[in-house]
Parts: C-alpha cells; structure tokens; sequence
C-alpha cells in the first residue's frame, strides 16, 4: 500500500490503547470481552483484526492492518477493523477511531449500520472504495449516530485507472454539507480528498470555529474561499484548478495557520498582492502547479521568520531564487525542489540557513550548479540530488559537519567526488545510483561512522581497498556493478548484516563471507558467470534470508544452512543437481525452489509443515508435483512454474490448502483442467494461470471462490468460455484476459458489481462485450486491444468516468 505507517512501527505500549482508554478495562465489560479477544490476537509486532465467523462456522482471515500516517503519532484510542458480520464482537463503547479502508464495505447500508455501533466515535476514516458510500443520507446519519464525531478524512487516492472516479461518487450537495456542518459544529479535522466536481462549500463550513485542520484536494471545481472566519485554522492543504491571486491573499489573514499547502493547475498572472510571509506562525509551506509566481512567495522581500519547512514543485517557469534567499528564511530546516526544470542553480545566500537540515533537489533538468559555500551549513544532515545535470560537486561539501546522509542519483555527468571527501567523518548512509562514470574515492575507508553503503551501475572501478576499514558497516549493495571478486579484507566488516549482489560478474562467492558472522541477510543474483558459493553457511547463525536466484552457471548449493533462517531463495540455475536437507529449518516460512536438474528426493518437505509461501520451478519433464500438498496445512501462497508435462493440478487441493489466499500457474503446456476442488479454498483472493494452451474450461463452481478479487488468465488458447458462476465472484475487482479463445463472457457480467479493472487482450474470438457492462458504476479502467471480432460500437457515454485504452482496437 502506498506510503503507509504500519502499526508494526509503534511501541508496544500504543497497542494496549489501541483497545482500551486506559490500560485495564472496566470490570462491567469483563463478560463481552471474551468475545472481544477471540476475534483479536495480538502479537509482538503486529495487530490483526479476525473477523467473526460464517455461518457455515469459517473463520475470516486475519490480516495486518495499517495506519496512515496522519494516526502514526496518535495517542488517542484507536481501533481499525474489516466489516465484520457481527460487529457486536468489537468494544463499540471503547472505540473513539474507524479507519474504513478500500474493499470493506459493500453498500452503503453497511457503512451506516456501521457507525451505528459506535456511538462515542470521535474519529471516521473513509478510503478508496468506502468512500463511494458517501451522500448526502449517509452524513446526515452520521451527525446523528455520532455526535462526538471531530475528525472526518474521506480519502480517494486519484490514479490514472481512477482520475475522474469522483464522478461515480454518490452526489453530496450544497445542502447536504450545510446540514452536516450545522449538526457537527465541534469538528476540528476535515480532509475531503475527493469532492465532486459541481460541490461547493455552504456558508455553515466557515462557522466551523472549532476547525483546526482543513484538507480539499483534487477539488478541480472548488474556489478558494475567504476562510478567515477561521480562527482555529492551523494546517489548511488545498488545490484548485481556479485559484485567482485575490482568493490567495485571503489566506494571509488566517493568523494561526502553521502548515500551508497550496497548488494550481493554472497560472497567476501578475505580481501578487500580498505574502505569505505575513502569516507569523507558518512552520511549514508547499507550493506547486503554478506559472510564473516566484514573487507569491516572495513579493516584498520579507523574511518568513517561523517558517522550517519549504517545498516549491511543478513550477516550470521559475528560473530563479532571489540573491537574498537565504537571509529570507532564518528558521528554515527542510528545502524541496522538484519538477522546477528551469532552475539552474541556487545563490549563494544558502550558506545562511543556519538551521537547514534537509536539502532534496530532484528532477531539474537544467540545475548546473550547487553553491561554492555550501559547506556553511552547519546543520545539514541530509542531501539527496537526483536527475540533475551536475558536473562536479563543491569541494566545500567535504566541510559539512553534520551530514549523516547523502545520494547521487541519475547525476551521470559527475566524475569524482572532492578531494577530501573523507573529511565527511558523520556520514552514515552513501548511495550512489545510476550515476555511470563516478569514481569511489580510494579513501573511503575514513568514512567510520558509515552504516549504509548503496552503489547502482555507479562502480567503473574495483572497490579501493580502504572499503574493508568499514568497520560500521551494516549494510552494503553492489548493482550492476564491475566487481568480479569480492576482497579478501571484507572479512573486517565485522558489524555486516545485509549483503546484496546483483547484476555483477562475479564468479565465485568465498568462503570467507562465512566469517561475517553477523549477516542476517545474503542476496545474490543475476550474477551470470558465478559458478560456486561456500558449502557450509551454518556458521551464520544469525542469517535470516539468503536468496541466491538467476545465476546461469551455479552448479552447487551450501550443503549446510543455519537453522535461523526464514526465507530462502534458489531460483533459476540449471547446473544445480542437489539442494540442501531443509529439515534443519525450523525457521523457514517461506521456500522459493527451481528443481530442474535436481536429481535426489524430495524426502524432507514433510518437515516443512510450517511454510506459508512455496514457490516451484518444476523439474522438466515432470508430470505431476513431487510433493503432497498435505504437506504445507499452513500455506498461503503457492506457485508453480515451468511445468510444461503436469497435465493435472492434485484433486485433492482444495481440501489440503484451506488457508491458500494465492494461486499462481505458470508455463503448465499440457493441463487440461483444474481440480473441482479448487472452489474450496475460501481464503483465495487471486488467482493467475498462464501459458496453459490446453486448458479449455475452468470449473463451474468457480463462484464459490467468495473473496477472489484478482483473476488473471493468460495465453490459455483453448479456453472459449468462462463458468456461469463467474459472475457470482462477488469480491472481484480486478479481471485480465489476454490471448485467449473467449468468445463472450457471461451473460450476468453486471453483476461483479466491485470490478475496477477489465482487460480484454488478444481475444481475438471475442465477439461482444455483455449487455449492462456500462451499469459497473467502480469500473474505471477498462482496456481492450487486438480482438478482432469485437464488433460492438461501446456507448462511451455509458462508462462515465472510466479510463479507456483501446489500443488498436476502434471504439
């Protein structure tokens, strides 16, 4: 999920107030709470949500559920839990927080029976797919049920499969926010990420005095309001595609305001009237999306004297800063530019951010120069240039006394690195990537307090033989880099524990890397010419994961593992005959195996029953799999590829795998069909077959299949049909079809009411498209190409809002 806090993160202490207001539960509640814990577990690190259980006496599974990062730091008594069928299983009275997130509710009856239950919530979270729920009936029953309610984040991440999703949303009116606004006059946190595109705010929103965080973004149709009335407003995030100069200078009397963050898709013509300077308490300003507006921020030349934290971005006409810049912002700790591409260097002035402690410059494809005085910055803890058209870096970088963090990304043209480069005695992490002809400087070794050590496609050198004075080190990666014998020295890297080697031309792994006794992980791949690694590994006993995959010419595996590890990888490499007695592993959770040439038993899988993920690579030649699936009881995902013989799958999966959530088949030339009793496994949420020529039918019970969301069904030439049940997979979201013999697809399609996503590739058998397809109000992206026979003209008017590709296909 993109750019989330998982609680996993958290102390432990939050996770007891994730449940309870204070850390022991009232007595009075004693006789529901058994209920409460058998639908929770709770565990060191993480915090499951189980549903209750079916009719059918099923368990729901447990998954680990996240926090957005708005809650990371929250205090408050938070609970997130899945729509669950019975939701007198949960603390209703103790539950303050409700975070919905996509595919939790299926109706909006749901959600508001929902809220129902929680009559002390002060805090609702609407994302993704609950937010299509939302309208007018639903908020005015949640200023009734809810009348402590203070935050309310509705929160629709726009894609390119979902820009225009707004339009499917249920239509919230004028009116509907007024009496909403007027029932909940207590809210302080408002964050409505999705509006739609005819929504105005009503006059109640401006007697909201109590607010002190505003979000309106992705409001193409929302006009900057006066919002002084305001007074409580502290952090005010907006975007609008018609913000005029005069509806910006409105936000200079918003006195309180700390955090400000504003962006248009239009320009602002003129010298604006007015500074955001003015606003004493701002901590924290971003600013985007504008034309030539460099003097909106500084009109007049007056400092922002509280300001810490500055991002500018997409502004493609500001070519420069002003020569006083830096004397401008005297408190500023963090400075962000980006996608600024005429921006060709920073003044001088910079060297007097005397409290600067993060300088990221990215995607300015014109930026030349940093400034000759850089290394003023006394506090500067992390620089990160990326995509710049950079020369060589200022030699008085080599002064900065606090730098911990520094990355060269895409910045080709640079060399070498200053002289005294060794002089960064702070650094910690150094990464270099993509930055093809720079040179590691030969006394990088002086770099003692350096954890982190990252080079991709950034090696033309052998590393210098000071690296190995690395004594720190805790992590290193080498990408596509010319290394083809690792030194003899990396020995001393005593305190190593994560080592990667991708893409290189080494050729044979050492056994001296036994000796870095604190490896916890060990990476190795597409390392084309390795042909050996050591035959013992059991004295890393700290080792967590080893992955040693696509190395063409390996002919051995370690013989002997550490009974610490927990994920292990032996991908492709048909040279190797043996693989090691995985018997020893207590530990392993997840397997990842390619048998082809392996030439003894497979005896020991049955000591494997704890695995959670095994992937295949079948032997060739290989009919049926070498194993019994009764095996692995715990199992989620499996996969198996290369089994270009194997004309059945068991008979019995169903019935072995019940707790299976994916199922993936890949390169299977010769099956024919799939075992009836795949319709048993309920926990399956995606299931992919590929390049099975042969296969003609899937089985007609597929619908069973209660949580699939994912179907992908690829090259599967003879397949003409799917079941009629198919359209009873009522979770489906998300269904690929490419080069197959489908000739339609069922005649209740409508009725994969969840389906986002439909791609239709190759069919060339495909002769329509069913009736009612445009009545799937969440399909927003709809792609189909190169099926010839497709002659229906699609009334694009239907699919209001959805993302078409048509590719050669005319529509």
């Amino acid at each position: 999920m993109e750019n989330r806090t998982y609680i996993d993160r958290l102390p432990d202490e939050l996770l007891i107030r994730i449940l309870w207001h204070s850390s022991n539960p009232p007595s009075s509640y004693k006789s529901d709470s058994d209920a409460l814990w058998s639908s929770l577990d709770l565990q060191p690190n993480y915090f499951y949500a189980n549903s209750s259980a079916e009719k059918d006496g099923s368990q729901e599974d447990k998954a680990v559920l996240p926090i957005p990062p708005a809650l990371a730091d929250a205090a408050y008594n938070l609970l997130i839990a899945s729509i669950c069928r019975r939701w007198r299983l949960l603390a209703r009275r103790y539950v303050s927080s409700l975070l919905v997130e996509k595919d939790r509710v299926v109706s909006l009856q749901d959600l508001s029976n929902s809220v129902s239950c929680f009559p002390s919530l002060t805090h609702l979270h609407l994302e993704n797919d609950s937010v299509e729920a939302l309208d007018d009936a639903f908020l005015a029953h949640l200023a009734s049920a809810c009348p402590k309610l203070t935050v309310l984040h509705v929160g629709y991440r726009i894609t390119p499969f979902s820009y225009d999703a707004r339009k499917h949303l249920h239509p919230i009116t004028e009116s509907g926010l007024d009496h909403f606004f007027r029932q909940c006059s207590q809210l302080q946190r408002l964050s409505l990420y999705c509006l739609h595109r005819d929504t105005q705010l009503p006059a109640s929103f401006f007697l909201l005095t109590d607010l002190h965080t505003v979000v309106l973004t992705d409001a193409s149709a929302l006009e900057s309001p006066d919002l002084v009335n305001l007074s409580s407003l502290a952090t005010l995030h907006i975007a609008s595609s018609k913000l005029t100069r005069e509806q910006l200078s409105s936000l200079v009397r918003l006195s309180s305001l700390t955090s400000l963050s504003v962006s248009s898709r239009t320009t602002v013509h003129g010298s604006a009237a007015f500074a955001f300077s003015q606003l004493a308490s701002l901590k924290s300003l971003e600013f985007g999306g504008f034309g030539p507006s460099f003097n909106i921020l500084f009109p007049s030349a007056a400092p922002y004297k509280s300001l810490e934290n500055l991002l500018i971005s997409y502004c493609d006409q500001l070519e420069r800063f002003p020569d006083d810049f830096g004397e401008l912002l005297p408190s500023l700790r963090n400075l962000t530019i980006r996608e600024c591409n005429n921006i060709t260097h920073l003044p001088g002035s910079l060297a007097s951010l005397s409290f600067l402690e993060s300088l990221k410059i990215s995607t300015c494809f014109l930026f030349e120069d940093l400034p000759g005085n850089l290394g003023q910055l006394p506090a500067l803890k992390t620089l990160i240039l990326d995509d710049l058209h950079l020369s060589n870096l200022p030699d008085s970088l080599c002064k900065l006394p606090s730098l911990k963090t520094l990355f060269l990304i895409h910045c080709c043209q640079i060399q070498q690195l200053p002289e005294a480069f060794s002089n960064l005695t702070s650094l910690e992490t150094l990464c270099f990537m993509h930055s093809t002809q720079l040179v590691v400087p030969e006394d990088i070794g002086e770099l003692t307090n350096l954890h982190t050590l990252a080079l991709n496609e950034s090696l033309v050198q052998p590393l210098p033989c000071s690296f190995t004075r690395l004594t720190s080190l805790t992590r290193l990666e080498l990408d596509d880099c010319w290394i083809e014998v690792l030194p003899a020295d990396i020995v001393k890297l005593t305190s190593l524990q994560e080592l990667y080697i991708h893409d290189c031309p080494i050729r044979e792994l050492p056994e001296l890397v036994t000796a870095l006794t604190s490896l916890e992980i060990l990476s190795v791949g597409s390392c084309s010419q390795l042909s050996s690694v050591p035959s013992r590994l059991d004295a890393l006993g700290r080792l967590k994961r080893l992955e040693v995959t696509k190395c063409g010419v390996l002919s051995n595996l370690p013989e002997c593992l550490p009974p610490s590890l927990e994920t292990l990888n032996f991908g492709t490499s048909s040279q190797v005959t043996a693989v090691p007695d995985f018997s020893v592993l207590p530990k392993l959770r997840k397997l990842r195996l390619n048998l082809d040439g392996i030439e003894q038993g497979l005896r020991f899988f049955n000591s494997l029953s704890h695995l959670t993920e095994l992937e295949l690579g079948l032997a060739e030649g290989a009919e049926e799999l070498p194993l019994p699936l009764s095996s692995f009881p715990h199992l989620r995902i499996l996969a198996i590829s290369r089994a270009g013989k194997m004309k059945n799958l068991p008979e019995n999966l169903g019935s072995d795998l019940q707790q299976l959530q994916q199922l993936r088949i890949r390169g299977a030339a010769e099956l024919k069909d799939l075992p009836a009793s795949i319709t048993q496994l309920r926990h399956l949420t995606s299931l992919e077959i590929q390049h099975a020529p042969e296969l003609s039918f899937l089985p007609d019970g597929l619908g069973a299949l209660s949580r699939l969301r994912e179907l992908r069904l690829c090259y599967c030439s003879s397949l003409e049909h799917l079941p009629d049940s198919f359209s009873q997979l009522a979770c489906l979201n998300k269904l690929v079809v490419i080069n197959c013999s489908i000739r339609c697809l069922p005649s209740h399609f409508a009725q994969l009411t969840r389906l986002r996503r439909l791609r239709l590739d190759g069919c060339k058998q495909l002769q329509g498209l069913p009736e009612g397809i445009t009545e799937l109000k969440k399909l927003h992206s709809l792609s189909v190409k190169d099926c010839e026979e497709l002659t229906d003209t699609l009334d694009l008017d239907g699919f209001y809002g959805v993302w078409i590709s048509a590719g050669s296909q005319s529509l």
